[in-house]
């Protein structure tokens, strides 16, 4: 009985080891925009960039056609899209095993083009 019990907690304790996730968070702001990108990796090497952008001025309606890039490791972006009612834009990426991964010195820039004007902000981690 000792016996499976020792090998149960083994395996458990195998299972939790081969799913670590390291995450890092950054966020920045500037006059008109906010933004928050969260980087998750995952123990099979994949990597998914949940990015939040939030206008930060008052006529969410005002705004009109949005384009934005996040410049970092596996850079995405978008462009012709609109505010959410509540003033925010939400996107992700995932990136394979393949690609060059974010790392805790990885720097983040965010420029975000809207109404002939043009934001661009770093993104600090957190």
């Amino acid at each position: 009985m000792h016996k499976k019990l020792l090998m149960l907690l083994i395996v458990i304790v195998l299972l939790l080891a081969a799913c670590v996730t390291d995450t890092y968070t950054y966020y920045g702001e500037e006059d008109h925009w906010s933004a928050e990108l969260k980087i998750t990796q995952t123990s099979d090497e994949f990597e998914t960039q949940e990015l939040v952008l939030i206008y930060e001025g008052e006529d969410v309606n005002s705004v009109g056609e949005i384009t934005y890039y996040v410049d970092s490791v596996g850079g995405f972006g978008r462009s012709g899209i609109h505010l959410e009612e509540n003033g925010t834009i939400s996107d992700s990426s995932v990136a394979n095993p393949t690609n060059a991964k974010v790392t805790e010195h990885t720097e983040v820039e965010v420029t975000v083009e809207w109404d002939g004007q043009t934001e661009s902000f770093i993104l600090d981690k957190q």
